[in-house]
């Protein structure tokens, strides 16, 4: 069995940070493809929209090989057993929607398929918020409450 890395690499960091950036633009600012977003005055064309959930679809497939290939540090021992559980679960549902989110989108928008207009703008869109909220509500409890530096780890490596 290989050992672990200690840190998250350099080229995994820099997908997470990309990845989070491109999908909350998408997340905040759907207008141009119909949907309802943040006002912030500026509404993105809709190509716009889908070369990002495009580019969140390869990006994502980087990541999982990433992960793959290179490893992720292993779970801090300092959280409880449940919330590690939780947290690997979620990782796995943040990949299953890295592919689910632009495929839907792309199915429904050039296949002509409602049920996939609506899984992609209804239910995967409200999933991610949850997730993103369990994501970063579990990233600040190992920082402050554990102290595991898993923040820190993806921060700065």
């Amino acid at each position: 069995m290989r050992e672990l890395p200690t840190t998250f690499s350099l080229p995994q960091r820099v997908l997470h940070w990309a990845m989070v950036g491109l999908i909350l633009f998408n997340l905040l600012l759907p207008q141009g493809m119909g949907g309802r977003g943040l006002d912030i005055g500026v509404v993105p064309p809709a190509f716009v929209h889908v070369m990002v959930g495009s580019a969140v679809l390869v990006l994502g497939l980087l990541r999982l090989l990433l992960r793959l290939i290179d490893g992720v540090p292993p779970e801090p021992c300092g959280a409880p057993k449940v919330f590690r559980r939780l947290a690997r679960f979620g990782q796995w549902v943040f990949y299953a929607l890295f592919f689910a989110m632009p495929l839907s989108g792309l199915i429904g928008l050039y296949g002509g398929s409602a049920a996939a207009l609506m899984l992609h703008g209804q239910v995967l869109r409200w999933l991610w918020w949850l997730l993103i909220a369990g994501h970063v509500s579990l990233a600040l409890a190992h920082q402050f409450l554990w102290k595991t530096d898993m923040l820190g780890k993806m921060l700065r490596g």
